[in-house]
């Protein structure tokens, strides 16, 4: 159950909370969307435990890599499940650090949504620069099931305050370990206004 933790209220039974994150990515076993909607541009699954037990004073490193295990555990189902007749879309599991209730799977129907997520980029008030010589499947201890890739982003993001917030996001799946097309589009955007110029099916109408 995916649930805000309003206190600092203790967990009770930690390992009966995993065993129910265990059964909910066994769950997708051998199972693929039927149908993937046109909008929005991708489906959002998010880590479905209590905040504290990921972000609070009870987590541990060992429950940490536990639950990120589960998320690629997701993503490796879907991938193998999905088949040659189901409509163009990329499989990825994110890992944020230390922001890790916001972790999820996603399933991108958009290749431009897919990419701006999954590659660096430099919006006006978002950076996101990769990670090298570092591996969070190394650091955690993860396994990663066939057809599946890592790679790791430094994420900024600055307010009109000045007060800047840093995590890392790794992605899980089907994702490049390179930039897109080098030496050309990298997906790299001055400012969030000509990233949206540029891709306005991604921001519904104009006021």
């Amino acid at each position: 159950m995916r649930r805000l933790s309003l206190t600092n209220k203790k967990i009770r039974n930690i390992p009966r909370h995993l065993r129910a994150l265990t059964r909910w990515a066994n769950s997708f076993e051998g199972c693929f969307y039927e149908e993937l909607p046109p909008q929005p541009d991708y489906i959002n699954i998010k880590i479905p435990v209590i905040e504290n037990l990921v972000e609070g004073e009870q987590t541990t490193p060992e429950i940490l890599a536990h639950c990120a295990q589960q998320l690629i555990k997701v993503a490796g189902h879907l991938l193998e499940a999905r088949s040659g007749d189901d409509p163009e879309c990329w499989v990825v599991a994110c890992i944020m650090v230390p922001d890790t209730f916001s972790s999820r799977v996603c399933v991108y129907t958009d290749k431009a949504r897919y990419l701006g997520h999954t590659q660096p980029f430099d919006y006006e008030y978002f950076r996101q620069t990769r990670i090298t010589g570092r591996s969070l499947v190394s650091e955690w201890g993860l396994t990663l099931p066939p057809g599946l890739h890592e790679v790791g982003f430094y994420f900024t993001h600055g307010d009109e305050e000045g007060n800047t917030f840093e995590s890392e996001h790794w992605y899980f799946g089907e994702v490049s370990t390179t930039d897109e097309a080098s030496g050309g589009e990298r997906w790299k955007y001055q400012t969030f206004k000509s990233f949206q110029a540029q891709h306005p099916h991604l921001f519904g109408p104009s006021n």
